[in-house]
């Protein structure tokens, strides 16, 4: 009963495709936004420090 007729292996699915790279579309875009507050926020309180320090 198992032949080879009998087994058709299914093409890889594009939708599953699309819904990885849109996971790691978000991942590095989190990841950047992320960066970008940590520096500002440090940058910020660098200037605070320093004001705190001239005043």
């Amino acid at each position: 009963m198992n032949t080879q007729e009998d087994y058709r292996p299914v093409a890889s699915c594009m939708a599953l495709t699309v819904r990885k790279e849109h996971r790691l579309t978000v991942i590095k875009r989190a990841t950047r936004k992320t960066i970008r507050i940590s520096w500002k926020t440090l940058l910020y309180a660098l200037f605070l420090t320093f004001a705190n320090i001239l005043v």
